[in-house]
This record gives C-alpha cells, sequence and structure tokens, in this order.
C-alpha cells in the first residue's frame, strides 16, 4: 500500500492511501457489501458504510498509474471549495454529485458525466480480478488502521503500484470506453501507439473538469 502526503489539501483530507490487488477472489462479496452498506438505515449502517468507506475501482480500465493518480488527484481537486483551506471556519466538505469523495473518482475516470454508467463501468463488479482500493483522509486514521480496514474487505494478492505499467490492458474494451479507437490507424510502431493512447487518456481525464 502507498500513502501520499497532499500539502495543498486541507487537513481533514491531507492523506491518501492506496493498494492494488490482482486475483481478487471475492468481487462479487465486496459489491454485495457496497450496495447492503448503502441501504441500511440508522446507526448500523452509519458503521457498515465508515467499514467500506473507500474508492473501489476496476484497475482492468486503468491504462497506467498516471491514469489512476490524475482521476484520484481530480476528484478531490474539483469537489474542493474554491478558496484558500485557511480562510474557511472548518475543515471543508467536498461538494460531489455522487455520495462521497471516493465514488466521485469513478466520475472523474469516465469520459462521460453519467454518473450510473461511471459507477458500473469503473466500480467493483463481480468479475473484477484486478482493483484499486484508495482512501483520501487525515490523520486520525493511521495507515496501518486503513490496511486492516482493507484486508477485513478484499481478498487478493497486493501488488506494487507500479503494475499498473506493466500488466497487458485490454485495448479493445479500453478503446470503446475511452473512444480512442481511431488512433489504431496512425501509422507507428505498437508501442508508441499504445504510449499516445495512454498520454491522451489521461489528459483526458485531467482537463475533464477544467473546461
Amino acid at each position: 500500500m502507498e500513502t501520499y502526503t497532499l500539502p495543498f489539501a486541507p487537513p481533514n483530507l491531507s492523506t491518501l492511501q492506496i493498494a492494488y490487488f490482482e486475483d481478487v477472489t471475492n468481487a462479487a462479496a465486496i459489491k454485495h457489501r457496497l450496495v447492503e452498506a448503502a441501504n441500511t438505515p440508522g446507526a448500523a449502517g452509519e458503521v457498515a458504510r465508515a467499514a467500506v468507506d473507500f474508492a473501489f475501482i476496476d484497475a482492468d480500465l486503468l491504462v497506467s498509474r498516471a491514469h489512476l493518480i490524475t482521476a484520484l488527484f481530480a476528484a478531490l481537486l474539483t469537489s474542493l471549495p474554491s478558496v484558500s483551506g485557511a480562510t474557511l471556519a472548518a475543515p471543508p466538505v467536498p461538494k460531489t454529485r455522487t455520495h462521497n469523495l471516493h465514488s466521485e473518482v469513478l466520475c472523474a475516470l469516465s469520459p462521460n458525466n453519467n454518473i450510473s454508467e461511471a459507477i458500473r463501468r469503473f466500480g467493483v463488479g463481480k468479475g473484477t480480478r484486478r482493483l484499486i482500493v484508495a482512501k483520501y483522509g487525515g490523520g486520525e486514521i493511521g495507515p496501518e488502521q486503513v490496511w486492516r480496514m482493507i484486508e477485513d474487505v478484499v481478498s487478493g494478492r497486493l501488488e506494487r503500484l507500479d503494475r499498473l505499467d506493466e500488466v497487458e490492458v485490454p485495448w479493445a474494451r479500453i478503446d470503446k470506453v475511452y473512444k480512442v479507437g481511431e488512433m489504431n490507424n496512425l501509422k507507428m510502431s505498437g508501442a508508441e501507439r499504445e504510449a499516445a493512447k495512454r498520454a491522451a487518456i489521461v489528459n483526458a481525464v485531467a482537463v475533464k473538469h477544467a473546461m
């Protein structure tokens, strides 16, 4: 698991922790747990939601480590008030279109603004085998506790995040989602073409909400 300190973020969101798993065996159970937590009322629901308060991302739709990090930063930056945190009376609450900042990451990854489609495409599904689990927070929960929480949810093999730059990308699926199939006609080597498509996708995520 990797831990990032975000000096540009307010204290309550200044830490970002990311774990990458391969050979996940309980994706269907994770999906069920998320749905059940969302639909459980009262104090029991609050406890259930806190236990799965992460961004769960199907890593098959990530073309690189930069793709993931760009989406995580974009979701945070576009959800914060456009004033200095030092001028706020209290730590700011992110303004999101979805339930919370973690699900907002899925929208940041999506090439369109359809929230339901973003969650269906980029969130954990029954067939997910490669999974990113990410959490924004402050210093109130240390990395050891976060890791214990993740271990309680995910059954899989933890890998280093750089593996995202090494695994084979399902380009047929990526081409369809991000509409980069036309780039297959570019007159360049296969490696150059894939690098160009990766750059185009990362750039699209970076500028999506900057227009």
